[in-house]
C-alpha cells in the first residue's frame, strides 16, 4: 500500500496553489497550524504566531480580530480542500483492497487509518476538538466524505456478501458500524490523551468488527 500524505503536507500543498491569498497570510496560517498542534491552541498567543511566521504581531491582528477568528480561518481549508485530497488518497488506496476475506478488509482499513493517525496525531487532535463542538465542521466533513465511502468501499462490500463473507446488513450501516467503532476508540483516546491506547485497541476493533460482520 502506498503511503499516507500527512495533513501538514497536504495544507502546505493547498496553500501553496491558493495564489489569491497573500504569501504573509499563508505563514501567519501555517505558524498558527504549527504552535497549535505543538502546545494547544489555548497555550499560544499571538505573539508567538507573529514570531513563528515572521511578521508583526499588528499584521496578524489587522486580518485577525481574535485568536478564534484566526483558528476559523486555519480550519476552512483544513474541512473544505485538505480533508477531501487526504480522502481521495485514501480512497485510492482502497481500491487496492478488492479481493480480500471481511478480516483482511477491515485489518488492512483499521491499521491504514492508525497509521495515519500516528503520524498525525498533534495535527489531528486540533481538527477533533473542533468537530466535537461544531456541527458545520462534522457536516462539512460527512458532505465530503460519503460520496468518497459510496463510491470505493460499498462495491468492496457487495463483492464480499457475494462470496457469503459479509452479514446481510446495508452498506451504509456497515460503513456507519467500522467508522464509528474507530471513532468512539479514537474520541476516547483523545480525551485520555493518550493515541498509544488507540493503537493498543485496534486489534480487539477488529475482532469486534469481524466477529459482527460475519454471517449467520
Amino acid at each position: 500500500m502506498t503511503e499516507n500524505t500527512d495533513i501538514r503536507t497536504a495544507f502546505d500543498q493547498v496553500m501553496a496553489e491558493d495564489h489569491d491569498l497573500p504569501a504573509k497570510q499563508k505563514q501567519v496560517l501555517a505558524a498558527s497550524l504549527t504552535l497549535f498542534a505543538e502546545q494547544g491552541f489555548a497555550n499560544t498567543t499571538t505573539k508567538q504566531i507573529a514570531d513563528r511566521a515572521g511578521v508583526a504581531e499588528g499584521t496578524v491582528y489587522r486580518r485577525y480580530k481574535t485568536k478564534d477568528e484566526l483558528l476559523a480561518a486555519l480550519l476552512k481549508p483544513m474541512v473544505t480542500q485538505v480533508l477531501p485530497r487526504l480522502m481521495h488518497e485514501f480512497a485510492q488506496q482502497v481500491k487496492t483492497m478488492q479481493h480480500l476475506t471481511r478480516r483482511q478488509l477491515l485489518t488492512a482499513l483499521i491499521e491504514n487509518r492508525v497509521a495515519f493517525l500516528e503520524d498525525n496525531w498533534q495535527v489531528g487532535k486540533i481538527l477533533i476538538n473542533e468537530m466535537m463542538i461544531r456541527d458545520d465542521l462534522r457536516q462539512s466533513v460527512m458532505l465530503n466524505a460519503g460520496p468518497i465511502i459510496q463510491k470505493t468501499l460499498f462495491p468492496i462490500l457487495d463483492q464480499l456478501r457475494e462470496q457469503h463473507e459479509l452479514a446481510a446488513i446495508p452498506n451504509d450501516m456497515v460503513g456507519q458500524f467500522v467508522i464509528g467503532t474507530v471513532l468512539t476508540n479514537l474520541l476516547r483516546a483523545n480525551l485520555q490523551g493518550d493515541f498509544a491506547a488507540f493503537s493498543q485497541r485496534a486489534p480487539y476493533l477488529i475482532d469486534f468488527l469481524d466477529r459482527g460482520l460475519a454471517p449467520k
